[in-house]
């Protein structure tokens, strides 16, 4: 029998090293590898759920994902991970309904958890000021100051300044030369313009060079967002880097106006001066404007050029568009023998509101198409929630996918068609069950901005189809007879690739009125 002293001996630098090895394998794991469980009557695991990296499918193919995860649960209900954050993705009726009423389903947290850049749009300035005892809570500070700048005097006083910007947009494009546009390149810049007039900054607004540079940095904080930044937030990427650094200057962009501003004691007639004047923190005030301009510009931007591009392709509904438009011109004209552009920029806000039904349906389908991703919640209970006769474990995240609705043919026949007859008083498709259009929220958070996107929609849409005849076409200008179809698997409302183009011209009647 071998004696002690017969075995190698460990040195003290040994030792150390050992359990230097040992307690970085244990944080290693913890930080990577464990996760908490899931609760015995929690929906089952999907498969496709990966050591550390949890489920790829949920980032690079999530609709199919999901349905994958749907079609393989008895009640379409499953447990999923991303990274070590425990997810539930729900798609059943009932528990549709819970996901959206359900107050201990908080949306702020769930967004912070699970969106991509959230907090680049949702967390710029939690300190306190001196004087307050307890710091800011963003969410409810963004949506009653959402609900106060887009108060109906506020839009009446802003509706001239859009209808202005509107019109010299697209008196520049009637300018170029080759009458061919990117819709998604032009219109989605027009929309940023007229968003930061509603819920920002007149001196931004009106500095076309400034809109671009801000734009930039917005779709790089958008580009720039990964997988990673859920999985991992805290890991310093490249991609984390340069949407950190555009965030920043984006947001620092801002506040030197608002401080110049108060430092000057220069007064202005927009968002910004209505927050200054409520005495708020400046890094709130710039919060909210970044907030809301990413909120807007990632469904409005693109939307607003998709309802063009479908409008180009379908004769039919290309009529009635633009009969809708003369139609409120003739019911409101105080002077019939006005130009034209005159007499649709003397609208009150009313009318642009109310006389435009064709188009509140057009792009009401174009977001029932667009919006592909999902929508995410927060078990903040502290206890486990049942769910459709399953637990949704507490703090675990809950997950729907909005194709989960609006690509279901029970609900929409021949779902994957632009069709806005759907929401005629004849078929009423949206109304066939309880939350079964959800482009505007639903349940405990409809969303707070609609009436001014659908003011911004009607604006640029009604003055494109006035000034000009178009046509679907590639970038040489030949013609296209259908566009790229929509990518059901984006995390949200997207531009196409390849990118389709418009190919527009004057109508006669527009062009003696501008002399060109």
């Amino acid at each position: 029998m071998a004696s002690i002293a017969s075995f190698p001996q460990i040195s003290p630098t040994e030792t150390v090293l050992y359990s230097l090895t040992i307690t970085v394998l244990v944080a290693l794991y913890l930080l990577f590898v464990k996760r908490p469980s899931f609760h015995s009557k929690a929906p089952p695991l999907t498969s496709g759920v990966y050591p550390i990296v949890g489920a790829l499918g949920f980032f690079n193919r999530r609709w199919d994902f999901f349905k994958h995860g749907a079609a393989a649960s008895p009640t379409g209900n499953f447990s999923f991970y991303v990274g070590k954050k425990p997810i539930v993705g729900l798609t059943s009726d009932a528990s549709r309904q819970a996901f959206f009423d359900n107050k201990n389903f908080s949306f702020m947290e769930g967004y912070a958890g699970l969106a991509e850049g959230f907090s680049v749009l949702f967390g710029p300035s939690s300190k306190p000021k001196e004087e307050e005892k307890q710091p800011v809570d963003f969410g409810k500070y963004f949506n009653s100051r959402m609900l106060r700048v887009l108060r109906r005097d506020v839009l009446q006083r802003n509706l001239s300044g859009l209808i202005k910007d509107t019109k010299a947009r697209l008196s520049d494009l009637a300018r170029e030369p080759n009458g061919i546009t990117d819709p998604f390149e032009s219109i989605y810049k027009a929309v940023f313009q007229l968003t930061m007039r509603t819920v920002g900054c007149n001196d931004i607004a009106e500095d076309l060079p400034l809109i671009s540079k801000l734009l930039h940095w917005y779709e790089t904080v958008e580009k720039t967002t990964s997988p990673a930044a859920i999985m991992f937030p805290w890991l310093p990427t490249y991609a984390m880097i340069r949407r950190t650094i555009a965030g920043g200057r984006l947001f620092m962009t801002i506040k030197n106006i608002g401080d110049q501003r108060v430092k000057d004691g220069k007064r202005g007639d927009d968002p910004m001066q209505i927050l200054i004047d409520q005495g708020d923190d400046m890094s709130n005030i710039v919060g909210f404007i970044v907030a809301a301009l990413f909120a807007a510009q990632l469904n409005s931007g693109i939307n607003a050029a998709w309802v063009l591009v479908f409008l180009s392709v379908d004769p039919y509904w290309m009529k009635k568009a633009r009969a809708e438009v003369i139609a409120a011109i003739n019911k409101n004209s105080a002077d019939k023998n006005a130009p034209l552009l005159d007499q649709l920029s003397s609208l009150p806000l009313e009318a642009w509101e109310n006389d435009f039904p064709v188009l509140d349906w057009c792009l009401r389908d174009c977001i029932r198409l667009t919006a592909t991703g999902a929508t995410f919640r927060q078990n903040i209970s502290g206890a486990d929630i049942v769910v459709d006769n399953e637990v949704v474990p507490k703090d675990a995240y809950v997950a729907y996918p909005m194709n989960g609705t609006h690509q279901d043919p029970t609900i929409y026949p021949n779902p994957t068609k632009w069709d806005p007859g759907r929401y005629s008083e004849e078929r009423a498709e949206d109304k066939k069950r309880q939350y079964a259009y959800l482009g505007w929220g639903a349940g405990r958070h409809p969303c707070l901005g609609m009436k001014f996107a659908k003011l911004e929609q009607n604006i640029i849409v009604s003055f494109f189809l006035l000034m000009f005849n178009y046509e679907l076409c590639d970038i040489k200008g030949n013609p296209v007879s259908t566009p790229t179809p929509i990518d059901l698997n984006a995390f949200s409302a997207s531009k196409p690739e390849p990118r389709v183009y418009l190919k527009y011209r004057l109508r006669d009647e527009i062009k003696k009125e501008l002399k060109m």
